[in-house]
């Protein structure tokens, strides 16, 4: 039996085929993370059918929110996720089920590191938002929990993301409003280099993580493409389809901003163990098929 939560989310929207896809009981919870006591009594209404999987992906990911409110950020992201998981396990116990956790958060928690380097999951950390430290507060915090619950748990740091419909705080859909427009100058970070994956392929491949063999002690696991791609490369896939011929000049007249202030020039993953553990790649949207979709959808 799969759980999970934040189903409305830019990620969980994709998630719900490709569990279904595994065979296994699946159920999307309802409940907000600040109804506690909604999710208990959820949780009270089903019966587990044979061994529990809870995949925690509801949180507060804008970070533009998180930095004027660090407060609830913590509250939700941290407090509230470990509450929820909490509540998970016991439920799981009371049935006399076994349980193991998949917890998502994001690659925004490493230390900064030089161009070309691929991030493997034993280096270090130094979030430089609020988002990301309380993703790394989270991880710390899941890690006690469920060790002392003897429940396995996969930390899935996943890092950049497209999709259709996206909120419009994430990269690609500013990127489509100025293609749209033409205001391409000062456009922030524009050659840094990010590592995208398509919030599709994340959902297959937080699925095939639901369905490994996983270790007793928890586990880190980059969801990532390991391919670095610049905002500026990402721009011309853009204009490609709203601009056609004009795409190369357009983006070569396009200038840069400095980028946020926890922005670095390289986030850039290492998809080795997720590829060795699931024994599939992460990929399998191409970026210009993602960037397609996502300009349809916004029309």
């Amino acid at each position: 039996m799969i759980l999970y939560n934040g189903a409305s989310g830019g990620l969980g929207r994709y998630l719900g085929e490709p569990l279904r896809r595994t065979g296994a009981r699946v159920r999307a919870l309802a409940a907000r993370l600040e109804d506690q006591p909604g999710l208990a009594a959820e949780l009270s209404r089903l019966e587990p059918d044979g061994a529990v999987t809870f995949i925690h992906l509801a949180a507060r990911v804008s970070v533009p929110a998180c930095e004027a409110d660090p407060d609830a950020a913590y509250s939700t992201n941290v407090s509230l996720a470990r509450a929820t998981i909490g509540t998970a396990l016991d439920w799981a116990s009371r049935h006399g089920a076994s349980a193991r956790v998949v917890y998502v958060s994001s690659g925004h928690v490493y230390a900064a590191q030089s161009e070309g380097c691929r991030l493997a999951e034993g280096d270090p950390t130094a979030p430089r938002s609020v988002y990301a430290m309380t993703k790394l507060a989270a991880e710390d915090d899941l890690v006690s929990l469920t060790s002392s619950r003897g429940a396995p748990m996969v930390v899935a740091r996943v890092f950049g993301l497209l999709a259709p419909r996206q909120a419009p705080h994430y990269v690609l859909p500013g990127l489509i409003a100025r293609a749209r427009t033409g205001r391409l100058s000062a456009i922030p970070g524009l050659d840094y280099a990010r590592d995208y994956l398509d919030a599709r392929d994340v959902c297959e491949d937080l699925s095939l993580l639901a369905s490994a063999t996983l270790p007793a002690s928890p586990l880190i696991v980059n969801v990532c493409a390991g391919v670095p791609v610049t905002i500026r490369e990402l721009l011309r896939s853009v204009l490609i389809v709203t601009a056609g011929d004009r795409a190369d000049t357009l983006t070569q007249s396009a200038t840069a901003a400095p980028g946020r202030a926890d922005d670095v020039q390289w986030l850039v993953g290492d998809p080795s163990r997720f590829s060795a553990i699931t024994n599939s790649p992460p990929q399998r949207i191409p970026l210009s098929t993602s960037v397609v979709d996502a300009v349809t959808s916004a029309a």
